[in-house]
């Protein structure tokens, strides 16, 4: 697919076929998925319906790529001759130069020609159909100047070359297509690589869908890890900046715990599959990365709309150039020409790519930084954030706490707690319960247990509460937690928890950015404070509920501000879910990671970076189309010849190139996305 259209012909298409239910094509992936009932068509006509328009379905791009170079030396080889033919006034030249051009227009254009036709059956119009009108046009009047029906001067060099340059212009611009989407590519072709299995017979190759839980398989150096597991024998040098954003290579030998996604940079290591596939890190944030593709930001669907008119007000255009011209000066040769290049130097492509590709790159470049951002409309709204709310507990401290000091006032008060803690995945809780463990307690069976979010457990009427319930101090630790009746403590746990390193830096720089940072906590107010200070939090809430917390996002909405929220807990989720943008951490519940627009796999350390590489990559996309829209703009009246008395105007072939180039260009400004390496 050369552009947003040729998707869009695709889609047309297969929706109108009986029993097809769902359609999803991704241009970015060259990718198709359909969902269909196998009583009424199949997978076969499901292929031949796709290559009927004019697209090869193939699992590995290799042959069709070859196919292209090969028409493209040809029609560079039959064209070049053509230009010092004109200046030989030999009589067999003019012979020679129709068919150098026939031959052209027959190899080069049938690919414009079928991608023109299918187009144009779906009810759409695409690049290919601008193309097939101004290189037939070219050629028609050649020809019958050639044969006599016309007397003019035939000009086969401009259908020849015209459909050369666009050829190698598209060319160059696929290539760097697909160098920009590499990576992208990789990852969803993942799922249909295959492995080296270790067994006793020795190495055999298998698929990754047919490695199962407490295999062995082994990666050399070039290989992706493509499942989560430990390594059991072997070490080497594993890139994993897709879950840490770090660049530095890091050792992996017997015994350390290996990430599906991973990059061996050297050695070779063999690895005990703990998750297949389907379960595996790599495949969770593939399909994330998809589900992100699908969505289309406000802006991609506006310049879609634009695109997928396009082409008939550029029809309409050369039409009308090629009236005004012949009523001017009733020249043939010079109306027909004038609208032959409006037809050819406007660029659909180049609108419909603008928006997509730079969205691609950028959730592939914010990837690799260890951020993951699931809602292309993220671009649109990163830039007008201008408060951050921070949770506090797992997002700037560690969320690991410890155990420091335990006090018991009956028999079974672990045996209570552990029984009680259980059921929650607070961190506090699973503090408490390795503690427990440790001390030899063993689990009671309590019922009609209820977990309130912000307030604590309930089972049998023995709770688990903050131990200011029952009037206990919390002497300088960062929580205490009792465990008891409403009467009296049963056990009594005084718990730690760390600021992360680089916790003060993140909110420095969000500072920096012009973005008013703001703590919220459901932890007591001194010990807000605290934090607050070490930070340098201006503005703080402690003490909140899960619905206070959604409160302050709402009132703070009610002010004006564009409110962001930081948080990896459960009781972050309703306040999360509310904000303009919200970014869940990486270690935190599933909850927050599917209500989280952006998710910061490596940490709350890549908080900035996301907001940087989402404003760099909104701010490429802008660029794009501003520059796709200059272009026709400024190109179309060029070509219908308003600068002409002025000397200025521009050949069929030489607008042919333009548009050509201008497609690139996109690509290429892209690219620089790519290859950014310091964000300001």
């Amino acid at each position: 697919m050369t552009c947003v259209n040729c998707a869009r012909t695709i889609d047309i298409a297969l929706r109108k076929s009986e029993g097809v239910k769902d359609v999803s094509v991704s241009f970015e992936l060259g990718k198709v998925e359909v969902e269909f009932e196998k009583g009424k068509i199949s997978e076969e006509q499901i292929k031949r319906l796709i290559e009927e328009l004019g697209y090869r379905v193939v699992e590995d791009g290799q042959e069709g790529e070859k196919r292209e170079i090969f028409i493209l030396l040809t029609v560079i080889l039959l064209s070049a001759p053509l230009m010092p033919l004109m200046f030989i006034k030999a009589p067999w030249s003019i012979h020679l130069q129709f068919i150098l051009a026939t031959l052209v227009q027959v190899i080069g254009g049938y690919g414009f020609y079928k991608g023109a036709y299918s187009s144009l059956k779906t009810g759409t119009a695409n690049m290919d159909v601008l193309v097939a009108l101004g290189t037939t046009g070219a050629y028609t009047f050649s020809f019958l100047a050639y044969t006599g029906f016309l007397n003019a001067s035939p000009f086969f060099e401009t259908s020849a070359y015209l459909i050369s340059f666009v050829k190698l212009g598209k060319f160059l611009e696929d290539y760097a297509r697909k160098k920009a989407l590499s990576y992208l590519k990789n990852l969803f072709t993942s799922q249909y690589k295959s492995v080296k299995l270790v067994s006793e017979e020795g190495e055999v190759e298998v698929p990754v869908r047919e490695v199962f839980k407490g295999s062995v398989v082994l990666f050399k150096t070039g290989d992706t890890v493509l499942f989560d597991g430990v390594v059991v024998e072997g070490e080497a040098y594993l890139d994993e900046s897709i879950l840490t954003g770090e660049p530095e290579a890091v050792v992996k030998k017997k015994g350390d715990k290996v990430i599906s996604g991973a990059t061996v940079i050297n050695g070779v290591i063999k690895v005990r599959v703990e998750k297949i596939f389907l379960e595996s890190f790599i495949s969770k944030v593939s399909r994330m990365v998809e589900e992100a593709l699908s969505s289309k930001p406000r802006i991609q669907r506006l310049a879609d709309k634009v695109s997928h008119y396009f082409v008939q007000g550029v029809v309409l255009i050369s039409l009308l150039t090629f009236g005004v011209w012949f009523w001017l000066s009733g020249d043939l040769q010079t109306s027909l020409m004038f609208s032959l290049a409006v037809l050819v130097i406007s660029c659909p492509c180049a609108l419909g790519i603008a928006t997509p590709l730079a969205i691609a790159v950028g959730i592939v470049r914010s990837l690799k930084e260890g951020i993951l951002i699931k809602k292309p409309e993220v671009l649109e709204r990163i830039g007008s954030l201008d408060a951050l709310l921070f949770d506090k507990t797992g997002t700037l401290t560690e969320g690991r706490f410890r155990v420091v000091k335990a006090e018991t006032f009956t028999e079974k008060a672990y045996d209570y707690a552990l029984s009680v803690e259980r059921i929650s995945n607070h961190p506090l809780a699973k503090a408490i319960v390795d503690f427990c463990k440790t001390q030899g307690a063993r689990e009671v069976k309590l019922e009609n247990c209820k977990e309130e979010i912000g307030l604590g457990i309930t089972c049998n009427g023995i709770l688990a509460r903050d131990a200011s319930f029952w009037g206990i101090e919390y002497n300088g630790v960062a929580s205490v937690v009792g465990i008891g009746t409403k009467e009296k403590p049963y056990a009594v746990f005084y718990l730690e928890d760390t600021l992360r390193e680089e916790a003060k830096e993140v909110i420095n720089s969000v500072k920096r950015l012009g973005i008013k940072p703001v703590l919220i906590t459901g932890d007591r107010r001194e010990k807000a404070l605290k934090v607050a200070k070490d930070l340098g939090f201006e503005e703080v809430y402690a003490e909140v509920k899960p619905q206070e917390k959604l409160g302050k996002v709402e009132e703070l909405q009610r002010k004006g501000f564009k409110v962001g929220m930081v948080g990896d807990g459960v009781n972050d989720a309703p306040a999360m879910a509310k904000a303009d943008l919200s970014f869940a951490v990486n270690t935190g519940t599933d909850i927050t990671k599917q209500v989280g627009d952006v998710v910061l796999l490596s940490g709350i350390k890549a908080l900035p970076a996301s907001i940087l590489w989402g404003k760099a990559t909104y701010r490429k996309v802008k660029e794009n189309l501003f520059w796709a829209f200059i272009y026709n703009s400024l190109g179309i009246p060029v070509a219908a010849g308003v600068l002409y008395k002025w000397g200025i105007y521009l050949k069929p072939e030489i607008a042919g190139l333009l548009m050509a180039l201008s497609s690139l260009s996109v690509v290429l400004n892209t690219l620089r996305l790519r290859f950014k390496r310091q964000l300001r």
